[in-house]
């Protein structure tokens, strides 16, 4: 950084000058004289009253400016006033939107007991393992409570148990805890049957446990349109992982990298995940439900 540079300031030098004797002769021009030093006097006076008055008028205007200032700060402060109050209004309001719309999804106990969730895990069966078979299956309700939890004992081989991701061991296909394939499907049948069945991928929970659901009764959160993306480059419909479904919606963290995945966890996930959707997705299927019928009655008359 530069030094500040010192400013010097010379002071006049003052030199005591000798007085002549005036002749009398030159009296008039004495008197002229004396009528210049008065002239000079009075203009010095004069000049050092000035300041003083120019000293009021800087007061006068210092204190207008200032004014000006004041006045320029209740602005400022009346604006801020107004927008934190439209800013309070618009939460207020959005508060309210969302205490209608939480009103709105709340439904019956009667309703509730129409919906259920559910989530299996696999392991692999078969050369290389690439065929699934179930190997645990976890069902919760509406109010996300466990109604059916059980490992299934696998009638094949098992490959690779893909632990890493489905948690399953060995010891847990071979206890007394683990359940036939055929009971374990039987009870699930009933469950399911006349209910709402919601999950994710729903197809492959299906398929390792060899049974159908109507689907116009299914609510699988990885085909429900408004859960899905673009693929950027053919611009289709992609489903897009729980995992990231639960972050981004549901602000929770699911199915950490490295870590063995929960069915309970995931079936309460997609769950909640309904829940958020419920009241557009219930219009949207209904419109669907009965578009179709409505394809097939003509198909039939002609």
């Amino acid at each position: 950084m530069c030094a500040p540079q010192s400013t010097l300031i010379k002071q006049k030098e003052t030199t005591s000058a000798c007085v002549k004797p005036v002749s009398s002769s030159a009296s008039i021009d004495m008197n002229e004289h004396l009528n210049d030093i008065n002239v000079e006097q009075i203009s010095k006076k004069a000049h050092k009253k000035s300041p003083a008055t120019t000293k009021k008028q800087l007061s006068k205007k210092s204190k207008s400016g200032n004014n000006s200032n004041d006045g320029n700060k209740n602005l400022k402060s009346k604006k801020k006033k107004n927008a934190k109050k439209t800013k309070n209004q618009k939460i207020t309001q959005r508060q309210q939107e969302l205490a209608r719309l939480e009103a709105e999804q709340e439904i019956s106990l009667e309703e509730q007991g129409k919906y259920l969730a559910l989530d299996c895990e696999m392991v692999g069966v078969g050369e290389g393992g690439y065929k699934s078979a179930l190997a645990r299956v976890s069902i919760v309700d509406y109010n996300n409570a466990v109604l059916f939890d059980t490992y299934v004992k696998v009638s094949e081989p098992v490959t690779d148990y893909r632990t890493f991701v489905s948690g399953i061991r060995e010891e847990h296909l071979q206890s007394d805890l683990a359940m036939d394939f055929a009971q374990c499907q039987s009870i699930v049948k009933k469950l399911l049957h006349g209910k709402i069945l919601i999950g994710h991928a729903l197809k492959n929970d299906m398929a390792v446990l060899d049974i159908e659901h109507p689907w116009y009764d299914c609510r699988d959160t990885a085909r429900y349109e408004p859960f899905m993306k673009k693929d950027k480059m053919t611009n289709i419909l992609r489903p897009r992982k729980l995992r990231d479904l639960a972050e981004t919606k549901l602000n929770r963290i699911i199915q950490i990298a490295g870590q063995e995945h929960c069915p309970v966890e995931d079936a309460n996930a997609a769950l909640d995940l309904y829940k958020k959707a419920r009241i557009k997705w219930e219009k949207a299927m209904g419109y669907k439900y009965n578009r179709t019928k409505e394809i097939e009655q003509k198909n039939v008359i002609e």
